[in-house]
């Protein structure tokens, strides 16, 4: 059994290290495997099940794990290496970070990936409750909070909260974090509307959260060093348009795995050369899949756009809509990336401006600032992903917390049932805390929905 009193980052690297190194051959079913997996917490178990359903899904989620643990290889050894730690929200791109010789930690991701602890993330929510965190606040933050509490990660050098004006707990637990433990922060404000002058007032506030990295780094940013991370970037943002692209095919030769699997590498590693390789063998995977006319089991029978976010605290969701039900899962609203620019990387003032812009698209803060009808804001974005990719319905799944959704979520319903026709599905419960809702009623759900549409 794990020793609890490990590190959490150690036990996460092990994990990644053992997963990626999996032979590609491996019979999910024999008894040797079985008896292995059985000793898993019931968080990995899932995540084996689901890895191991096909090849294709195999094959991608090895890469995604071979990258993850190069990654929180990284972060476990930033102290001895000179490099500070950064944590930042999910709205919040890490290039910058990486050009700064950083680490970035996207906190959302951290609390997800740390459902894979033996004793699981529940013990780390309700401590940061106990320790003074609202219990109402999103869970993605009490997780990472709870992990401080408890001493089971190390604090940062800095916290940037960049969802002022888009997420309103996440803003909140951003400067609680940084007034509990401590800690310096920077804010970055995101004004109320989406036009030029509103990115040019971004565009300051990103230059003033550069200053504070450089402050803390002792470092001055290398334009060089920015350039080659922003190159990247935009490699791996043509591999993920091209992988868009494949699922407007019907069927969706993409997996359904990939969408949880690309919402991690997008928040933690984009601008490196191992985000480039997950994306290349994601594609290559997906292109294979459309030559065959690979897509969900048996057949494709219904196309689902989650319209917020999903269920990540239990990856046998993905499975049971790709072999059961014969459902294709798009994308939630965390993977929605179609409007990431290609960044100019003719000057340091060019790159900048193209990292806010980037940003400002970036999900919730390009839906949920403003209101919900303003063009590129929720509505219109929900009507753009359902028709881009042919979805059959949509489904609203948001955290209580997300007040700003629940309260136009009706609105935005019937617009989408006036505009394309097609029905919206609301659940209830916590992406992120099984408690609030079982995975088993949230498919009864699921299912009874399913059989209204087919």
């Amino acid at each position: 059994m794990e020793d609890q009193e490990r590190n959490a980052i150690d036990r996460i690297v092990d994990v990644f290290e053992m997963t990626s190194g999996l032979p590609d051959d491996i019979d999910p079913e024999s008894p040797e495997v079985r008896a292995v997996v059985e000793t898993l917490p019931e968080f990995l178990q899932k995540g084996f099940e689901m890895t191991t359903a096909d090849q294709d899904t195999r094959k991608i989620a090895k890469e995604f794990n071979k990258c993850l643990g190069i990654y929180f290889n990284q972060l476990r050894s930033a102290r001895e290496n000179g490099k500070k730690v950064v944590f930042v929200p999910f709205n919040f791109g890490p290039e910058i970070i990486y050009a700064m010789d950083m680490i970035p930690v996207c906190v959302e991701v951290l609390t997800t990936m740390a459902q894979g602890l033996e004793e699981g993330v529940g013990p780390y929510y309700d401590l940061a409750v106990e320790r003074g965190l609202p219990e109402t606040m999103c869970s993605t933050h009490k997780g990472v909070i709870g992990l401080l509490e408890a001493g089971a990660i190390e604090k940062p050098d800095l916290v940037v909260d960049g969802s002022l004006g888009c997420c309103d707990p996440n803003a909140k637990a951003f400067e609680y974090l940084a007034e509990r433990f401590d800690l310096p922060a920077v804010y970055l404000d995101v004004p109320f509307y989406s036009d030029e002058r509103a990115l040019d007032y971004y565009v300051e506030g990103f230059k003033k959260v550069v200053s504070a990295l450089e402050e803390v780094s002792g470092r001055k940013l290398d334009p060089d060093r920015l350039r080659e991370v922003v190159g990247l970037g935009n490699q791996a943002t043509e591999l993920f348009f091209e992988i868009n692209e494949l699922k407007r095919n019907v069927p969706n030769p993409v997996p359904n795995y990939y969408s949880q699997l690309n919402v991690g590498m997008k928040y933690f590693m984009v601008g490196t050369p191992e985000a480039l390789d997950f994306y290349r063998v994601a594609l290559e995977v997906c292109k294979e899949r459309l030559k065959r006319g690979a897509g969900v089991q048996p057949e494709e029978r219904i196309r689902a756009f989650f319209m917020y976010t999903s269920f990540y605290f239990d990856p046998s969701i993905f499975r049971w809509l790709q072999e059961e039900m014969g459902v294709s899962f798009l994308m939630d609203v965390l993977s929605c990336f179609d409007f990431n620019p290609f960044i100019d990387t003719s000057s340091v003032e060019s790159m900048f401006r193209g990292l806010a812009q980037e940003m400002f698209n970036l999900p919730m803060t390009r839906q949920l600032k403003g209101t919900w009808d303003m063009p590129g804001n929720w509505l219109q974005d929900t009507l753009y992903y359902a028709q881009t990719y042919s979805a059959d319905c949509c489904i609203f799944s948001g955290h209580f917390a997300c007040k700003q959704a629940w309260g136009v979520y009706r609105l935005v319903s019937d617009a989408i049932r006036k505009e394309l026709g097609i029905p919206t599905l609301r659940l209830e419960g916590d992406g992120w805390d099984s408690r609030i809702t079982p995975m088993s009623t949230i498919k009864d759900q699921l299912e009874e929905f399913f059989s209204t549409i087919a």
